[in-house]
């Protein structure tokens, strides 16, 4: 039964929603009349939804249904992605949307999306900040805050044309002046030597990406088959990195320290920081922290490991992710070719084992 009570001072109405939930909402009035009043409005909604299937829309305003959604959502979202997607909130579209809720339509997305671009933002970067304004709405409609949501169904945004993703690797004097910067003392004068240089080290040598570095833990390497298994990676999926002796090294030279299991203690920005300015040092153009993983799998195509072994090394849940490499690795098979021609006049200037018997040297 709906009733009005007293508590603390304030009136408080206790009704059951459409759904048959019993709800107890305080007022925040000291007005029985005022109090019954607004019960008598949640019982009127209460009988529209359950004999017409209507629900009337908040008039929350978009900042205000962002606190609510992110209280409700936060928890099961990833702290990488938990991150991102407060950045995006709270950066682009509470400054944006600073009407109601339900005012939010198309045509304000699309002008949004011009204003993006013409800030200079990627379309990738613009698409995701588009995919969390339709979480949110459809989160809306979901706990009926909404009767419709206005950015879905025909109404559907088509996302913008994307480029292919970049292959930025480092050329072998690249990696030799980077290392070499890392062991620089400059503004990262904690992370400089061992941590910064051994981090890169085991970035383009496992391909891993930097939160999965970070979360590795000395209990979690097995030395003896030289893995590593991450529990927390992009994908959501545990997996095992392989390490090479390289990486082992720059590893188990790293310092035991008491206040942190995991060999890396810093935070993301932190150690993003510190490698773009050791870019920077080395005089390195065109090329950022993630381009290590690029390296690592552009290097492991051209020595022939492409298709599912290169996406396992890579963590790639979808193959085609994959793909991009595989240009890499047949222009440097064909360039191998072309290195030994047998038969051809040129074959004498191009092969070292024809030179060698030609010189009186003996065959490989």
């Amino acid at each position: 039964m709906a009733r009005v009570f007293k508590r603390d001072g304030s009136y408080w109405v206790d009704f059951n929603d459409a759904t048959g939930r019993r709800r107890r909402i305080n007022t925040h009035v000291t007005d029985k009349r005022v109090a019954t009043e607004i019960l008598n409005d949640k019982l009127t909604k209460v009988v529209k939804r359950q004999h017409l299937g209507v629900i009337d829309d908040s008039t929350s305003s978009f900042s205000d249904f962002a606190a609510e959604w992110w209280r409700r959502i936060e928890h099961t979202l990833k702290p990488r992605t938990q991150e991102r997607w407060k950045g995006i909130v709270e950066h682009h579209l509470k400054p944006t949307f600073t009407g109601s809720l339900r005012a939010i339509n198309v045509a304000q997305v699309e002008a949004y999306r011009s204003r993006r671009a013409a800030a200079g933002a990627a379309p990738a970067t613009i698409n995701r900040e588009v995919d969390v304004l339709r979480h949110m709405t459809a989160r809306a409609v979901t706990w009926e805050f909404l009767a419709v949501d206005q950015l879905a169904g025909r109404n559907t945004i088509k996302p913008l044309r994307e480029p292919k993703g970049r292959v930025r690797y480092l050329l072998p004097d690249e990696i030799g002046k980077l290392l070499a910067a890392c062991e620089i003392v400059g503004a990262d004068a904690e992370l400089t030597a061992p941590y910064l240089r051994a981090f890169v080290v085991v970035a383009l040598n496992t391909g891993a990406r930097r939160n999965e570095i970070l979360s590795i833990e000395r209990r979690s390497i097995d030395w003896t088959r030289r893995t590593t298994t991450i529990e927390d990676t992009k994908n959501g999926e545990p997996r095992v990195i392989r390490l090479n002796a390289t990486a082992l090294d720059a590893l188990r030279g790293l310092p035991p320290r008491l206040d942190t299991p995991k060999l890396f203690p810093f935070k993301p920005n932190q150690i993003t920081t510190a490698v773009v300015r050791a870019i920077r040092r080395a005089g390195i153009a065109d090329f950022r922290l993630h381009d290590c993983r690029h390296t690592f799998a552009s290097y492991q195509a051209m020595s022939g490991t492409v298709g599912k072994g290169l996406q396992d090394l890579l963590g790639h849940k979808d193959g085609r992710m994959t793909e991009r490499y595989t240009h890499i690795a047949d222009t440097y098979l064909m360039e191998a070719v072309d290195r030994v021609q047998l038969g051809s006049p040129v074959t004498p200037a191009n092969s070292p084992r024809v030179r060698e018997s030609a010189t009186g040297g003996g065959a490989e």
